[in-house]
């Protein structure tokens, strides 16, 4: 250490006690909230849905102030990605009997699969429910079987089954 030629513990040392800083101002700038949309729940896209269907549950929801099991608050309607929404005939606004003749026709027959899509496609219904319709025609005799080359074939009562 022959290039250092002063001995440090004989020098006064500065301290950085008297020295003080200027004070600046910190600028806060109000932090504007990023809106995240997130994707609607199983139970608003549901409501929706139902809404869409029958309007009057919407004013039924209200006038009952039902809420969410979730959160405790009012459901809120959703607007669907659907590009259309449609009504769906339901049996109780029908007719059994109107509804299955105008699936078979007066003057013709179906067969059991041939009704069953049919009604799923016109009253928007699962298979088993299409079944139990036909059941239920066939009880109270709205419509008959007859049975050709081991198929049954399905018409229209007090109609010709061409």
């Amino acid at each position: 250490m022959s290039l250092l030629s002063t001995d440090i513990t004989k020098v006064k040392r500065l301290s950085l006690r008297e020295v003080k800083l200027p004070t600046t101002e910190r600028k806060v700038e109000p932090i504007t909230p990023i809106l995240v949309e997130r994707p609607p729940t199983d139970e608003e896209i549901a409501y929706s849905k139902l809404v869409a269907i029958n309007p009057l549950l919407e004013e039924l929801v209200e006038s009952l102030d039902l809420v969410s099991i979730d959160t405790g608050e009012r459901v809120k309607k959703v607007e669907l990605t659907e590009a259309k929404v449609e009504t769906i005939k339901t049996i109780s606004n029908l007719k059994i009997e109107d509804l299955i003749k105008d699936i078979i026709g007066l003057q013709s027959h179906r067969t059991k699969v041939e009704l069953t899509t049919k009604l799923m496609e016109d009253i928007t219904i699962t298979e088993d429910r299409a079944e139990t319709e036909i059941a239920l025609a066939l009880k109270n005799g709205a419509i008959k079987v007859m049975t050709v080359n081991n198929i049954d074939r399905y018409y229209l009562s007090g109609s010709t089954p061409f």
